[in-house]
C-alpha cells in the first residue's frame, strides 16, 4: 500500500513513500472519467525486516463502495445550481446513507462475516460506507491473503501490508482497507522564512503585534487576520453584524495542541473569549498519538484555529483530532466531521502528494466528499507549499529532478484548493533588500538572485527552489465540469519523469516516476491568498508570538472561517462552493463588483499568472463583500 509522505522527509529518504512492490500503473475510476495512467517504480532501498508478530492487533477501517453514483452526480449538480429548484436542499447523513451508501442488509452482512473470522466492529457510520474494525494480524491474513511485515528505510520502521489484500466473495462490497500500515500519510501544509544553517539571521522581519483597538499590524509578516479583513475587503461583513453566529467551523488535523494559545491570539485581536467557543473532538487516541503540544503539528492546529475562528469571531470551533500514525486516522477524522454533520464548514491544512495516494483510498475520500456536499459542508484544504513540484519539497536538487504535481486532497473536484500568493514588500536580507511590488503567485523563485549571489547556487536549491504555493495538473482526478471552457485551464505537461542520481539511489540514476502528457485533469487552486511568510503572518504558539509565518496551511482557515461569515446571511448552508465560484466567475470575470481579484504577474516556479484562470493563482484572490453578494448573502 503506497502512501503520502512528510514534507520533512531527508535528502536520502526522499523516495520513502514512492516504494511499491513492482511497476504500478495506477489508475482509478472517478465519476466521468478515468484518472491518468501514472508508472511508480519500487524503491528497492526498503529492507523486509520479516512478518510482523501475528497476535498484534489494532483497529483499521473496511470502506465500502458507494451505490447509485449517477444518481448521486444529478443530485450534486442539481443542489449547486442556482438555477435549479432543488438548489441548496441538501441531505442528512441518514439520507445519504440510504440512497447511496450500502443498504443495511449489505452493512449487516459485512459486520456478520467479520464477525465470522474473528475481527470486532466498534463503529458504524450513518452514511454505510464505513466500519472501524478491531482484529489481529492473524485475522487479517486469514481473511485478506495480505500478511503484515516490519519494514526498515533510513533509519525509519515502520509497517504495511507485503502485498494488496484480496477480499472474498462475501465482501465484495468492500472497495479499500485503511489503517494497515503505520508510515505517515500527510503532512502540514506550513511555511516559515529560512532560519538556519548559513542563512540564520539573513531576513530582517520586524516583529510587529497587534494592540488594543488596533489589531492590524500593516506589518508584512507579521499580518493578523484583521488585516486579511482589510485587504480583502471583509469589514463591510462585519459592519453588516455578520461575525459567524450561529455558525459551527469545523478543522481537520492530526495534533493535539495548548488552547491558551489560541486564545491568547484571539483576545490579542480584539475577539472575545469569555465564552466557550472550542470543542475537540478526539478520533482513534488523536489526543495522544501522533504529534503532540510543541511540535510543527500543534502550530498548524494552532494556527488553523486562530485563523479561521479570529476571520469569523462568532462562529463556534469544533476540531476533529486525529493520529499522524497510521492512514485510517485521517479519513476515520474526515467521517467523523462529514457524519456527525454539526460543522457548517470543513477545512484542513494537511495534504501529501497527489501521485503517492492509494487510487483505492482516493475513491474512499471522494465519497465521503460527496456525502460533504450532499449535506451542504463545503470542504477546504490546503494547495501545498512546493509549487507546481509537489513531490519535489520530498527529493530535494540536486538529487532528483522537478516533476510537475498537485497535493491532495485539494487535488480532488469536490473539495476548494487553497492556493497562496505574496503580497507587495521590502524586506531586509543581510545583503539588500528584496522587493515585491506587486500581489503575485507564492513563489520564491523572486529570491534566486540575491540568494545565487550571495551563498550559491546549492542554498538556492536546497531551500529556497520548490518552495511556493501549489497548483498544476491533477492525474488521478478528471477536470470537472465547473472548469470546462475557461481560459488557461491547462493539460498536463508532456515528458514529466522523476529521475534521481546516486545520492538517493545508492547506485546509478533511475527513473521512479512517469507521468503522461496531455491528461485533462482537476486543475488547481481555485482561488488564493497571501501565503508567503515574507508577506505573512503573526501566530502565537507555546507562549510567545513568532512571525515570518506562511504556507496555504493560513490560507485554507481564512477561507474556512470567510464561509461562514457568507453562511450565516443565506438560511443554510452554502453547499459546494467550487461550481457556484466558477459560475460566478463565467459570469462576472475580472469586472467591476466581481469577487475575483486578477493576479496577473510572476508564477508558481512554472505555472504563470494571468488575466484568466491559471494554476499559479487560481480565479485569483478575493473581494469578499463581493463575494458574499454572489453567494446571495443579505445581512
Amino acid at each position: 500500500m503506497k502512501e503520502m509522505c512528510s514534507r520533512r522527509t531527508s535528502l536520502r529518504s526522499g523516495l520513502s513513500c514512492l516504494a511499491a512492490s513492482s511497476l504500478l500503473a495506477l489508475a482509478t475510476a472517478m465519476p466521468g472519467a478515468m484518472a491518468a495512467s501514472v508508472r511508480i517504480a519500487s524503491d528497492m532501498r526498503i529492507h523486509d525486516l520479516g512478518v510482523d508478530d501475528p497476535s498484534n492487533t489494532g483497529a483499521f477501517v473496511v470502506v465500502l463502495g458507494l451505490r447509485n453514483q449517477d444518481a448521486l452526480d444529478a443530485l450534486l449538480a442539481d443542489i449547486s445550481n442556482p438555477r435549479s429548484p432543488n438548489f441548496r436542499k441538501f441531505l442528512t447523513p441518514a439520507e445519504f446513507g440510504a440512497r447511496f451508501g450500502q443498504s443495511a442488509e449489505t452493512v449487516a452482512q459485512v459486520t456478520s462475516y467479520l464477525a465470522s473470522q474473528g475481527f470486532t466492529v466498534t463503529k458504524s457510520y450513518a452514511n454505510n460506507l464505513l466500519l472501524t474494525v478491531s482484529g489481529s494480524n492473524a485475522q487479517i491474513a486469514a481473511t485478506f491473503g495480505a500478511t503484515m511485515h516490519d519494514y526498515e528505510l533510513n533509519g525509519l520502521q515502520y509497517w504495511a501490508l507485503a502485498s494488496k489484500p484480496v477480499f472474498p466473495p462475501q465482501l465484495s462490497s468492500v472497495v479499500a482497507l485503511a489503517g494497515l500500515s503505520s508510515r505517515p500519510t500527510v503532512n502540514s501544509n506550513r511555511a516559515a522564512v529560512p532560519r538556519g544553517g548559513l542563512l540564520a539571521h539573513d531576513a530582517s522581519i520586524p516583529l510587529g503585534l497587534p494592540t488594543p483597538g488596533r489589531a492590524a499590524t500593516g506589518m508584512p509578516g507579521s499580518y493578523t487576520v484583521a488585516d486579511l479583513a482589510l485587504r480583502n475587503n471583509i469589514n463591510p461583513l462585519y459592519a453588516k453584524g455578520l461575525t459567524g453566529a450561529g455558525k459551527t467551523i469545523g478543522i481537520v488535523t492530526l495534533a493535539a495542541y495548548d488552547r491558551s494559545d489560541v486564545l491568547a491570539y484571539w483576545n490579542a485581536i480584539g475577539v472575545d473569549t469569555s465564552r466557550s467557543r472550542i470543542t475537540d473532538v478526539l478520533v482513534e487516541g488523536g489526543a495522544s498519538t501522533g504529534f503532540g503540544p510543541g511540535s510543527d503539528g500543534a502550530g498548524e492546529t494552532t494556527l488553523d484555529i486562530e485563523q479561521a475562528g479570529g476571520v469569523a469571531p462568532g462562529a463556534d470551533v469544533r476540531v476533529y483530532i486525529g493520529p499522524a500514525t497510521t492512514d485510517s486516522g485521517f479519513i476515520d477524522t474526515f467521517a467523523q466531521a462529514i457524519d456527525e454533520n454539526v460543522v457548517d464548514v470543513l477545512s484542513t491544512s494537511w495534504g501529501g502528494p497527489e501521485i503517492n495516494s492509494d487510487p483505492a483510498l482516493l475513491t474512499a475520500y471522494h465519497a465521503l466528499f460527496e456525502q460533504a456536499a450532499a449535506q451542504g459542508m463545503p470542504v477546504i484544504a490546503a494547495a501545498g507549499d512546493a509549487g507546481a513540484f509537489d513531490v519535489y519539497r520530498q527529493t530535494p536538487y540536486p538529487g532528483c529532478t522537478t516533476l510537475l504535481s498537485v497535493d491532495w486532497p485539494a487535488s480532488d473536484p469536490l473539495v476548494l484548493a487553497a492556493g497562496g500568493t505574496t503580497l507587495p514588500n521590502a524586506t531586509q536580507h543581510k545583503f539588500g533588500v528584496v522587493t515585491v511590488n506587486t500581489e503575485r503567485p507564492w513563489g520564491w523563485d523572486y529570491l534566486k538572485g540575491y540568494v545565487v549571489a550571495n551563498y550559491g547556487q546549492n542554498e538556492y536549491y536546497a531551500n529556497y527552489y520548490g518552495v511556493g504555493g501549489g497548483g498544476g495538473v491533477a492525474m488521478m482526478y478528471p477536470r470537472p465540469a465547473y472548469q470546462d471552457g475557461l481560459a488557461g485551464v491547462s493539460t498536463s505537461a508532456s515528458g514529466q519523469s522523476l529521475y534521481c542520481g546516486p545520492s538517493v539511489t545508492g547506485a546509478g540514476w533511475a527513473d521512479f516516476i512517469d507521468l503522461p502528457g496531455g491528461y485533462a485533469g482537476r486543475n488547481v487552486p481555485d482561488v488564493s491568498l497571501d501565503a508567503d511568510p515574507f508577506s505573512g503572518y503573526l501566530v502565537y504558539e507555546k507562549g510567545a508570538w513568532t512571525n515570518g509565518n506562511g504556507g496555504t496551511s493560513f490560507v485554507a482557515p481564512q477561507l474556512n472561517g470567510i464561509l461562514a461569515l457568507i453562511s450565516q446571511g443565506l438560511d443554510g448552508r452554502i453547499g459546494q462552493v467550487g461550481p457556484q465560484l466558477y459560475a460566478a466567475f463565467k459570469a462576472k470575470g475580472y469586472a467591476a463588483g466581481s469577487p475575483f481579484r486578477a493576479i496577473t504577474t510572476g508564477d508558481n516556479e512554472y505555472y504563470k499568472a494571468a488575466s484568466h484562470y491559471n494554476p499559479a493563482t487560481g480565479l485569483g484572490s478575493l473581494d469578499v463583500e463581493a463575494l458574499a453578494r454572489s453567494l446571495g448573502t443579505t445581512p
